[in-house]
């Protein structure tokens, strides 16, 4: 039979959702949705667009669809690709080339928009949030890309597709954790050159101007500000010499799931090389275990340095994930 794509319609997304909750609970990895979760996951993003949504039935039954975006922010940009979030086949029809058929419409409608390239990325503008294997229900808000040897990463690497990207997905069940005595010893050492890992108190500690200068990235100096901007902060901890800050933790809380939020950590180079960096994070770890938080999980590139401060914490590696691209010629 010879299956015909149709541009997706308001009508669709339910009977989208249902698919999806079908295909994800064949490997317990990605979560299912509620219809009206998932309706607003989409319908809230902005670069949403039923435009490059596409969806194939046989009959009433839906059997297929793809989700693709263009950012708008970057609309007019045509060197930013055009990102393929999700192709999504019903079991019993696949190795039929129906996925085949939805990337190549997907590839056909980003070059009608003057793309010239195409990403096949989870994390952006979308992601979902998904599960931690051999866990009760310990989770992560996004998948930051196409699971390295998965079924997706194989059908995109058959089709012209290369990773460009990769990062590793952490986890630590934070029910026995403790600060351990080679932490209680870098901060014995730290202390007699008046450091300490503390929350952070604005009547207390000084220098947070001169900290993002130094540290020049901005994406930290965002969240700090953004925190410190609410009515209620959120607690964060930081590495204090003398009382001015020189390390800093992102904002804590703690989520429905349990899991202990995290943003970064990071350190001045000052004082860098004194284990100050895996004291800090150990510290944000117990402090998360302390007020409620059952685990933790996040994501960081390869090639980022702080992994081996997160494993020497107890951390482990439990996916791997590659952004995937191919350039039209």
């Amino acid at each position: 039979m010879k299956y015909q794509i149709q541009t997706a319609k308001q009508e669709d997304l339910r009977k989208m959702c249902k698919l999806w909750n079908e295909v994800v609970q064949e490997e317990y990895f990605l979560k299912p949705f509620e219809e009206k979760e998932y309706e607003n996951y989409l319908l809230t993003n902005p670069d949403f667009s039923y435009d490059s949504t596409f969806v194939i039935y046989e009959n009433q039954t839906l059997i297929a669809f793809a989700i693709g975006y263009l950012r708008k922010r970057f609309i007019d940009n045509p060197n930013v690709a055009g990102i393929i979030n999700s192709i999504i086949v019903k079991k019993e029809y696949r190795k039929q080339g129906i996925g085949s058929m939805l990337l190549t419409k997907l590839e056909e409608y980003f070059k009608e928009q003057g793309r010239k390239k195409v990403a096949a990325a989870y994390f952006l503008p979308s992601c979902y949030p998904w599960y931690i294997p051999n866990t009760n229900k310990h989770d992560h808000p996004c998948a930051p890309g196409i699971r390295i040897n998965s079924r997706e990463y194989f059908f995109y690497l058959h089709r012209g597709y290369e990773p460009y990207n990769y990062c590793d997905a952490f986890h630590l069940d934070l029910e026995n954790y403790e600060i351990s005595d080679s932490i209680k010893k870098i901060m014995e050492e730290a202390g007699k050159d008046h450091i300490t890992i503390e929350l952070y108190d604005p009547n207390k500690h000084t220098g947070l101007d001169e900290f993002y200068r130094k540290l020049n990235i901005y994406d930290f100096e965002k969240v700090i500000k953004e925190n410190l901007s609410l009515e209620k902060p959120y607690p964060f901890l930081v590495v204090a010499k003398e009382n001015q800050v020189v390390g800093w933790t992102g904002a804590m809380w703690n989520e429905e799931s349990g899991r202990g939020h995290f943003d970064g950590i990071a350190i001045l180079e000052e004082v860098r090389g004194r284990g100050l960096g895996k004291a800090l994070f150990s510290h944000l770890a117990y402090y998360n275990k302390m007020h409620g938080a059952k685990f933790m999980t996040f994501y960081t590139g390869l090639t980022n340095h702080a992994r081996y401060i997160y494993m020497g914490a107890g951390f482990k590696i439990i996916m791997s994930y590659a952004s995937m691209g191919k350039t039209f010629k």
